[in-house]
């Protein structure tokens, strides 16, 4: 899925969150459904596509963040995924979520339609 380049500010408040490793946001205006970011390491993102891997097609096929925030999962098929690989941990799924590539220039972390393979 082609998508122009989504920009997000992490000064602003609404991108604040992803200043701190391990922290995680969802955004739904790039994507198939959508895309998970998540901050590997200070600098070091990885945005993550929300159409769960597993029967893609599906309505309800859209991949969220865990509660715990410690993983994402599929509540339509039961998969979960890793945060820092994008692959199934448990469930259905056996592909890897698609990865988006991510710059960050220390201001403005830019996530490119450009599919990243695991």
């Amino acid at each position: 899925t082609s998508f122009p380049d989504k920009v997000l500010n992490l000064n602003l408040p609404d991108n604040i969150v992803l200043r701190s490793k391990g922290s995680s946001r969802a955004y739904n205006d790039i994507g198939v459904r959508g895309v998970i970011v998540y901050c590997v390491d200070v600098g070091v993102y990885h945005a993550y596509e929300r159409n769960c891997s597993f029967q893609p097609n599906e309505a309800c096929a859209t991949v969220n963040i865990d509660v715990s925030t410690l993983f994402m999962t599929d509540p339509c098929c039961g998969s979960t995924f890793d945060f820092v690989t994008g692959m199934p941990t448990g469930g259905a799924a056996w592909r890897p979520l698609r990865q988006y590539r991510t710059t960050f220039n220390g201001t403005d972390l830019v996530i490119s339609d450009e599919i990243i393979d695991n």
